[in-house]
């Protein structure tokens, strides 16, 4: 009786654990291939990224010694931009909060203002209600604020 509820009681983790563990596999793989294909643009591109930051909908990656920032999309056919930090005067975070409870967050963006007058900022987007149904609003506006403060650093130094 003892080891065939041993057996049962096996089955049993072995059926509730089972898909928890490919879920927790499946995400890492995720996460490599996304951190791979940062390391393949950033190649491609000429750039070492020494400070990254990997999301389902944004890959960042910095090169602290060109003063680069490299801005990838994995949702628009891995779209990337390289944008040059000597260009960039100031940087600021957005929150947008919807009109109806100011409490909940709709978008979160990290404003780059270029030194030229006549540019319009460029905007990072790191959570759009619309687009990531999936995300934590307030988990990206902590990544989009850690961002600000690296570039601000970068900006003033």
């Amino acid at each position: 009786m003892d080891t065939v509820s041993t057996l049962i009681g096996l089955g049993l983790l072995a059926v509730f654990m089972l898909p928890i563990l490919y879920l927790i596999w499946q995400q890492n793989n995720k996460e490599k291939n996304r951190l791979k294909n940062l390391k393949k643009i950033s190649a491609e591109n000429n750039l070492t990224t020494d400070t990254v930051e990997i999301s389902a909908n944004l890959l960042l990656g910095l090169d602290s010694k060109a003063n680069k920032l490299l801005i990838i999309e994995p949702a628009n056919n891995m779209q990337h931009r390289v944008l040059d930090l000597t260009r960039i005067k100031n940087s600021k975070v957005n929150s947008h909060p919807f009109p109806e409870n100011h409490k909940l967050i709709k978008s979160v963006s990290l404003d780059l203002i270029e030194n030229s007058k006549n540019q319009k900022p460029t905007e990072i987007i790191f959570y759009d209600e619309d687009d990531n149904e999936n995300n934590n609003a307030s988990e990206r506006l902590v990544a989009a604020q850690k961002w600000q403060r690296i570039i601000s650093a970068k900006l003033s130094a």
